[in-house]
């Protein structure tokens, strides 16, 4: 997607959203999901600026409200201010993203011990359908829809960890990474093998699947090093 068509696609999405906003509460909560879903889709791109003013006006409501959405998306990790300049999607160096992934590794390591614990067969069994349509769309080639299943795979693990706190420590974490990354991914995923990826997402649920803790920590660490080799190739490539 060139420049010009994300400016037009970002011009007609805030005004369908705007023919949207006719109730006169949760305006900013419609406001945060849609600027979420440009960023996580690639066509609000890590640095971009995010002008208030120019928001507002092309949605046809106050600063107030398009700011409170901009706090909520800063909350989540996915927008940063600046001063002198504003706010602007967020973008991660190297060695904040090797920070990032080393405390991931650790946890969703942790969301598997607890998933052999707390989730049920079927469950599992849900898990390990998204990893096998992650293989079917990384052999068609389709990136896209490769990092959009990677995500909700990610997602679905914490959850059947079954505690109510590691889901949101993980999104807080993981939130705007997979965001930065997701456009990188995207855009350069030559330097991903997503079929190997997609068949080691696989092999984590199979062995949660297994409720044997020793082999599935060792299957989910050895998996998690290698998403994080990919991501740091992908970076590298990129300066």
């Amino acid at each position: 997607m060139n420049a010009s068509d994300a400016e037009t696609r970002i011009v007609s999405t805030m005004e369908a959203l705007s023919r949207k906003l006719s109730a006169k509460t949760g305006l900013s909560d419609e406001i945060a999901a849609t600027l979420r879903d440009l960023i996580l889709n690639g066509e609000l791109k890590p640095g971009d600026r995010i002008v208030e003013s120019r928001v507002a006006r092309q949605l046809g409501v106050g600063q107030p409200t398009v700011r409170e959405a901009l706090v909520a998306l800063e909350h989540q990790g996915l927008v940063s201010r600046k001063a002198n300049y504003g706010c602007c999607v967020t973008t991660l160096t190297r060695e904040e993203i090797a920070d990032i992934l080393r405390i991931r590794g650790e946890l969703e390591i942790l969301a598997v011990d607890l998933s052999i614990e707390n989730a049920s067969d079927e469950a599992v069994r849900a898990l390990r359908n998204i990893a096998a349509d992650m293989v079917e769309v990384a052999r068609a080639g389709d990136s896209t829809r490769f990092y959009v299943r990677d995500r909700e795979f990610h997602e679905a693990l914490w959850a059947l960890s079954g505690n109510s706190f590691l889901p949101r420590v993980l999104a807080q974490v993981m939130t705007p990474l997979l965001a930065f990354l997701f456009i990188r991914n995207t855009r350069d995923h030559g330097h991903i093998n997503m079929v190997r990826s997609a068949q080691a997402h696989v092999a984590i649920a199979e062995s949660i699947l297994s409720r044997d803790k020793e082999h599935a920590h060792h299957v989910a660490r050895d998996a998690f090093g290698m998403f994080s080799q990919h991501h740091l190739t992908v970076m590298d490539s990129s300066v």
